[in-house]
């Protein structure tokens, strides 16, 4: 099994750009929420009225939650550690459902206040211009830190953040409210009618049916990714884009999740076995770019890679396949039926450098792999061969010699298999011997199992009948290709 580098392309500047601007952005909040709730309290006071006191105690409750995601923003961004293995990016997840529920609590109270109003008999509002100034402060307070962190958090994708500009946006409302209430208990106060003080009510009542909504929706959403909830729609998009890649056996398994700003991506390719490894880094490096396609930058693509055997496959080829798998090379397999299974009679390379033991455990374990992952084969046997690691020396040999010799191989070719057959003669003197490789027509109809018999004996002949030579190869081909 093999396991594709986790991927993050985002460069170190552009992430510090980042931790910077969400810093930034909370630290505002808070200097801000301390202001207006310091301003709205002195106000209620000075006035006497119960909505100023409701949107200090507001205020004072988004103070909290922007504290809140002050912290979270400082802390998520620290890269993973031996106790937090995926990063640090859940801590503004806490931290958006946190202010998810603050801001639940704050409409309900506001919703209890205003029920009280409307049963009750509302106060008469003392100094309504302090309040005034006060709530157009506060709703250009709450403008522009809304704007700033509604546009960092699309930046970053911080849910903390998106979660601080629902606050204040939300506050903007309540702030327009209390100024409809205040100027209508001053009209109600002065010139009348005497239910036109209970407008603040109704508003407030509507106001924080909006803000529960929203409430509702940003807690959920936040729940989801404490859960691990896959983004809806992302697993298909990228099961689709991933179909393409080839090699691949059957559809990649994929699950994704997000924390914080990170999206992370786990994606398992069933790929053909027996494939070079770097042909299978290339289809890991081309599943990272096409998740990345998709997810943007800041996803996190972990890759593993996991061979399916192809039951369609030869038995020869499964077998090689199995070796392979072993980082081994295997040739000459003969496969005999006995009884209801197959014995397979293999060849394998090794390095010469590897000691008996070491290379006698290699083939245990293709033994092993072949019996468990090819089903027909029921015994395997291995010959240990010494892998070429270096190239062979051959040296030409001379005109009297090389004359001698194949007039010796035109005599025994043409006995069996007739004259003028056997062409194309490579003749070289190696280590132990000669070496001979040639050609030999058959014709063109001729069974492969006849042609393959024939070349078997002529070898078996050549080595009999010229001593000298250490190995021989005879290669068949149709009469008709020669010209």
């Amino acid at each position: 099994m093999i396991e594709g580098a986790s991927d993050r392309p985002a460069s170190s500047w552009e992430q510090g750009r980042f931790v910077r601007e969400k810093g930034r952005a909370a630290l505002a909040s808070v200097l801000a929420s301390v202001l207006l709730t310091a301003l709205k309290l002195a106000a209620a006071v000075a006035t006497s009225s119960l909505g100023l006191l409701a949107e200090a105690a507001h205020s004072a409750l988004d103070l909290g939650a922007a504290a809140v995601t002050w912290v979270a923003v400082r802390t998520s961004w620290r890269p993973p550690d031996a106790d937090h293995q995926y990063g640090h990016g859940k801590i503004e997840n806490l931290a958006a459902l946190a202010e998810t529920v603050l801001l639940v609590l704050t409409s309900v109270w506001i919703v209890r206040e205003a029920l009280a109003r409307l049963l009750g008999e509302a106060p008469e509002i003392h100094s309504g211009w302090i309040g005034v100034t006060v709530i157009g402060v506060s709703i250009a307070v709450d403008l522009a830190r809304s704007r700033d962190l509604s546009r960092v958090a699309r930046l970053s994708g911080s849910q903390a953040l998106e979660a601080d500009a629902l606050h204040f946006s939300s506050d903007i409302l309540s702030s327009v409210v209390v100024l409809l209430g205040l100027t209508g208990a001053w009209i109600a106060h002065r010139i009348g009618p005497p239910w036109l003080a209970k407008a603040d009510s109704v508003a407030a009542i509507v106001v924080a049916a909006f803000v529960l909504l929203l409430s509702w929706k940003l807690g959920r959403r936040a729940i989801d990714m404490l859960l691990d909830r896959a983004p809806a729609g992302l697993r298909g998009a990228i099961q689709e884009a991933l179909a393409g890649i080839p090699d691949l056996v059957e559809g990649p398994r994929v699950r994704v999740r997000q924390a914080g700003d990170t999206l992370f991506a786990d994606i398992e390719l069933p790929l053909r076995p027996g494939i070079p490894v770097a042909q299978a880094d290339r289809a890991a490096a081309e599943a990272r770019r096409r998740v990345r396609a998709i997810t943007g930058d800041r996803a996190s693509v972990l890759v593993e890679l996991r061979a399916v055997p192809d039951d369609a496959a030869s038995v020869r080829q499964r077998i090689l396949e199995a070796v392979a798998l072993e980082g081994a090379h295997a040739h000459n397999i003969t496969l005999r039926q006995d009884g209801d299974g197959k014995q397979a009679d293999l060849h394998v390379e090794l390095p010469g450098r590897m000691t008996l033991a070491e290379a006698h455990a290699v083939a245990d374990r293709i033994e092993a792999r072949i019996l468990a992952e090819v089903g027909s084969v029921r015994r395997v046997d291995i010959h240990l061969e010494l892998q070429d690691e270096e190239p062979a020396r051959a040296d030409p040999l001379d005109a009297d010699a090389r004359a001698a010799i194949e007039q010796r191989i035109g005599q025994i070719a043409g006995r069996l298999v007739g004259p003028s057959r056997v062409h194309d003669l490579l003749l070289r003197r190696v280590s132990g011997g000669l070496y001979l490789s040639c050609h030999c027509f058959f014709p063109a109809g001729t069974p492969l199992s006849e042609a393959h018999a024939a070349t078997d004996r002529l070898e078996v002949a050549l080595r009999a009948g010229i001593p000298e030579l250490a190995r021989v190869s005879v290669h068949a081909e149709p009469e008709d290709t020669h010209e």
